[in-house]
């Protein structure tokens, strides 16, 4: 094979696993920019105030989602190499089960707290009206969880497992039944509650929809999806609860940068700023495309390093880091330059223009922050695949202490839009380290020495 004819070949693998894990990325980007919209259609500033106040606790459901998830697909995906299917079966279940109870367990916990979990995300003094509709949406928003962690269990499991395009069609499928159930809802009980109580309703629907189907057309036991039922197994929940740790820690440091961020915004911003924050975070594809090649790189580069030969693994990151750079640029070029017309589907310019020009402005920082951030999380994603978990869970941590400091550093010294030049800057820095990391330890392929000698 010639170079050319390998790095396309490298390319279509690296490409393909975009592919197919970007279905479930815009099945949940899409739930996100949902809610903001209906949000700010039926409640305004306000309502994406409040909802930003209760944001941080809202996102813990993703956190927790992540780890069953993670490890639930990566153990069914083992499972399925192995041509254990009836293994499969059982981790699948017991996943199911055990996270829907996990999720749960949150909604109760928050239930029973709600009142000074509430206050200490920040609804008292100048946001005490908005005490209320956060309130709804920690309450209300918090039963979501256990549905919306069977569907994504079940879509990933499809989409690696099973017939892709099917995955694609009833991944499509539950967003647009979100969106009519929700839209429905909300219009007749134009409150928090009532939009979080549609949402809500849409996934336990689309949940009984997906196991319909599963129910009508998998009925031998050559699938995975063959008769799932409910299963209490510790032993084969634990093995994919700690295989899907690192991606719960992940979300563990995201969810404490927002939670700082959203408490300065509170403590020197004002409501608008605190609206565009919400806003903009609905409106972000970003995450989205870094989560797919965050995966991507773990596949393409995994199958590389697992096949012992050195002179292939070189070959694969070469390309694969050049794709990324390549991604990095024309992503972050875009996002900036799509920010306006994407804004203006959620609220119309004029209708309030500070909160528009925040946002606005916090998206292009955004789609700047992408090309840095998107390079930074290639690294971490290299890290898992060869094993250097202590590495990814660094870059992990630095990330968070970065962001966290330069946020409050720029904002007390130069005001709220500190609060958003901190993230580039700190994306910056970490990119100098981990660049500095992969040369000083040899974890970029070279020597023999480093700890790619062993492959």
């Amino acid at each position: 094979m010639t170079s050319t004819n390998q790095e396309k070949s490298i390319k279509k693998t690296f490409y393909k696993a975009i592919r197919f894990m970007l279905v479930a990325d815009i099945v949940q980007s899409l739930q996100e920019m949902m809610l903001d919209y209906f949000i700010s259609q039926h409640l305004g500033s306000d309502g994406l105030a409040a909802f930003g106040i209760a944001y941080p606790l809202i996102t813990v459901i993703m956190a927790l989602i992540a780890c069953p998830v993670a490890g639930v697909q990566a153990i069914c995906a083992r499972d399925v190499s192995k041509k254990d299917i009836e293994k499969a079966r059982v981790h699948l279940c017991t996943g199911l089960t055990w996270c829907f109870f996990i999720m749960l367990s949150f909604t109760l916990i928050c239930w029973i707290f709600h009142y000074p979990l509430i206050t200490a995300l920040g609804a008292e003094g100048e946001y005490a009206h908005l005490r209320d509709a956060s309130t709804q949406a920690i309450l209300v928003g918090t039963l979501c969880g256990p549905f919306l962690g069977v569907l994504i269990i079940l879509l990933t499991n499809l989409i690696f497992n099973e017939n892709r395009k099917i995955s694609v069609f009833l991944g499509l499928f539950s967003i647009a039944v979100q969106i009519i159930i929700t839209s429905v809802i909300s219009s007749i009980v134009p409150t928090m509650a009532g939009i979080w109580g549609g949402y809500t309703l849409s996934l336990a629907i689309s949940d009984l929809l997906i196991f319909l189907y599963l129910r009508i057309s998998h009925k031998t036991p050559d699938s995975m999806f063959y008769h799932l039922r409910p299963m209490f197994k510790f032993g084969d929940v634990k093995d994919s609860l700690k295989t899907g740790l690192p991606e719960m820690l992940c979300w563990a440091y995201f969810i404490l940068s927002a939670t700082l961020r959203n408490g300065l915004v509170i403590r020197i911003g004002s409501k608008a700023a605190l609206a565009a924050v919400t806003l903009s975070d609905g409106a972000e594809f970003g995450e989205l495309v870094m989560t797919a090649v965050f995966y991507a790189v773990l596949v393409t580069i995994g199958e590389a390093y697992g096949s012992h030969d050195k002179e292939k693994y070189h070959a694969y990151i070469s390309t694969v880091a050049k794709s990324v750079l390549k991604i990095a640029i024309i992503g972050g070029i875009i996002f900036m330059l799509t920010a306006w017309p994407i804004l203006n589907i959620f609220i119309e310019e004029g209708e309030s223009q500070e909160v528009f020009n925040i946002a606005l402005k916090i998206l292009i920082v955004y789609g700047f922050n992408f090309i840095f951030y998107f390079i930074t999380s290639m690294f971490s994603s290299l890290y898992e695949t060869i094993g250097l978990l202590k590495y990814a869970h660094l870059n992990y941590l630095l990330e968070a202490v970065f962001y966290a400091v330069l946020m409050v550093t720029l904002g007390f010294s130069i005001g709220v839009d500190g609060i958003w030049y901190a993230q580039p800057i700190a994306e910056i820095l970490l990119l100098g380290f981990n660049i500095w990391l992969v040369k000083q330890h040899n974890i970029w392929p070279g020597p023999e020495t480093s700890p790619l000698a062993k492959i």
